[in-house]
């Protein structure tokens, strides 16, 4: 995975500004450049979380212009860019943008306490990444305090029918870029409830060779992956994948999670709805989300 540029989508609040920390030290890291972007919706609101809405040209570029000076002030360059949406699309506008200034990556924050996945995810990232293949770095927050952005710790979940190579790929680029454990971890699947009911013996039997492929497979890309990361480990866990995601990233904890999208109706098939709203649901989480091919997807 290369990233050269980054592109940072800010509304003028100070919580969109959470992801900042997470896209500077990434733009730091892997000598990569930082452009602030905002897109000028048509009609806009008069306030965003409390904040005046930015609602004209002038006013976007003195914020952009601002926080632009702060960090060159700090020895970050970064460009600045205001563009308008049309329909009031802002997902497209932003990944025109994006395209425009060549950005590898969309830095944007994930905000709000109801409905987050149709507000934001949906209507955003996930439409976002329907128009291309921009990989979209999603920070979630609650309050606009933003700490600092250390990476320590990178959990990637895979599964099998995704693009395996593609977050491993990112994993090793941005953990190894930081010196950074990388965690492996999947959850196999289990049968169906009515299948279970009918025939525990075979289910229960079926699981367990399910758990030891998936083991085994998890332990080879794990121990690929050592020649480049001095830190891997490879983790099989029993449940839900959301609870599985979440319970791993509270215990390492994980500064960042690599996640694999369809991008079509969630954030694939194995991310189900109720998945999805618990990971994005939950403070605090930086969630790096990459497209899955089209020609791999089921």
């Amino acid at each position: 995975m290369r990233i050269a540029r980054i592109a940072v989508a800010l509304d003028g609040s100070r919580l969109a500004e959470t992801v900042l920390p997470a896209a500077r030290s990434l733009a730091e890291t892997l000598a990569a450049e930082l452009a602030l972007v905002h897109v000028i919706e048509r009609e806009p609101p008069r306030e965003v979380h409390g904040e005046a809405h930015l609602a004209t040209r002038d006013q976007a570029q003195a914020y952009l212009d601002e926080l632009a000076a702060l960090m060159a002030s700090e020895g970050i360059g970064c460009a600045t860019k205001v563009a308008e949406a049309a329909k009031d699309d802002v997902p497209a506008a932003l990944e025109a943008q994006a395209r425009e200034l060549g950005a590898d990556l969309i830095a944007l924050c994930a905000h709000g306490a109801s409905n987050l996945r149709e507000r934001v995810v949906g209507r955003i990232a996930e439409r976002t990444l329907q128009r291309g293949s921009i990989p979209v770095l999603l920070r979630t927050a609650r309050k606009p305090q933003a700490p600092a952005f250390e990476l320590r710790n990178l959990l990637t979940p895979i599964e099998q029918g995704h693009d395996i190579g593609a977050a491993v790929d990112a994993s090793r680029t941005i953990a190894g870029a930081y010196g950074a454990t990388v965690t492996l971890l999947s959850v196999p699947e289990r049968a169906p409830t009515p299948a279970a009911r009918l025939q525990p013996g075979a289910s229960a039997l079926a699981y367990e060779l399910s758990r030891d492929a998936t083991s085994e497979q998890l332990e080879r890309l794990a121990s690929a992956l050592r020649h480049e990361i001095a830190d891997v480990r490879a983790v099989v866990a029993d449940g839900r994948p959301a609870a599985a995601i979440l319970n791993l990233s509270q215990s390492l904890p994980a500064d960042l999670v690599v996640l694999v999208t369809h991008a079509r109706t969630g954030l694939s098939a194995w991310y189900d709805p109720g998945t999805v709203q618990q990971l994005l649901a939950h403070p605090d989480l930086t969630l790096l989300l990459l497209k899955q091919p089209a020609q791999d997807r089921r």
